[in-house]
C-alpha cells in the first residue's frame, strides 16, 4: 500500500485580509506533482473550520438569501454564512452571522449542529460548520449589508426543491444543510 504524499514546497503567491493563496509541490511514490493551488483562510481551527452556515427554519419554512456571487457572475439562493472570528465559538459565529445577514435572532438552545462540509477540498483549506436555527425571531428589518446580498425570503420545502431543480441553489453549504436537516 502506498504512503501518503509529502509536501515538498509551499510558495505564498498572494494574500488579502482573509486569505493566503499558495502553490504547493507534492511528491508521492509514483510521481512529482507541482503547483497545486491552495486557498487558506487566515483564521481556522485545528480541524480547518473557518466558517459557519445557518439554516433558519420557522414553521417548516426555510429562510434563504438571494446573493450575487461575483466569481461565477450569477445570483444564487443561499443560507446565511460567514467566517468564524478569532476567539469566537462556532455557535456564537453562527448566531452572529444569522443576525448580521438577516436581522433574525435565535436562542442557542434552538440551534443544532448539522456537522461539517468541505466546500471544495481540492483547493480550499477550509471546513464550514453547519447549523439549523429553529424558531427564529425578527429583531430588526432585513437590510442588505454585504456586497451582493439582495433579498431574504422564507420558502416552503416544495419551493426549495424547485429552486434546487432549477439550479438556483448551487452552494454546497446550503444544499448540505438542507438535506441534513430534513433527512435526519
Amino acid at each position: 500500500m502506498a504512503g501518503n504524499p509529502v509536501k515538498t514546497q509551499r510558495r505564498l503567491v498572494c494574500e488579502n485580509s482573509r486569505f493566503f493563496v499558495y502553490l504547493d509541490d507534492w511528491r508521492d511514490q509514483n510521481k512529482h506533482a507541482r503547483d497545486y493551488l491552495v486557498v487558506a483562510p487566515k483564521v481556522a481551527s485545528a480541524q480547518f473550520v473557518t466558517g459557519v452556515g445557518v439554516l433558519p427554519v420557522c414553521d417548516e419554512k426555510v429562510g434563504l438569501l438571494r446573493v450575487f456571487r461575483h466569481a461565477i457572475e450569477t445570483e444564487c439562493w443561499e443560507i446565511p454564512r460567514g467566517f468564524v472570528e478569532p476567539d469566537e465559538s462556532e455557535i456564537t459565529s453562527a448566531l452572529r452571522e444569522l443576525h448580521e445577514e438577516t436581522g433574525l435572532s435565535c436562542d442557542a438552545s434552538e440551534t443544532e449542529s448539522l456537522g461539517f462540509v468541505a466546500p471544495d477540498p481540492g483547493i480550499l483549506a477550509a471546513r464550514v460548520h453547519l447549523f439549523a436555527a429553529r424558531r427564529c425571531e425578527r429583531v430588526e428589518a432585513y437590510t442588505p449589508k454585504e456586497f451582493g446580498h439582495q433579498e431574504f425570503r422564507w420558502f416552503s420545502r416544495q419551493e426549495i426543491d424547485a429552486l434546487i431543480a432549477r439550479s438556483e441553489i448551487q452552494d454546497p453549504c446550503t444544499l448540505t444543510a438542507y438535506f441534513k436537516y430534513f433527512n435526519r
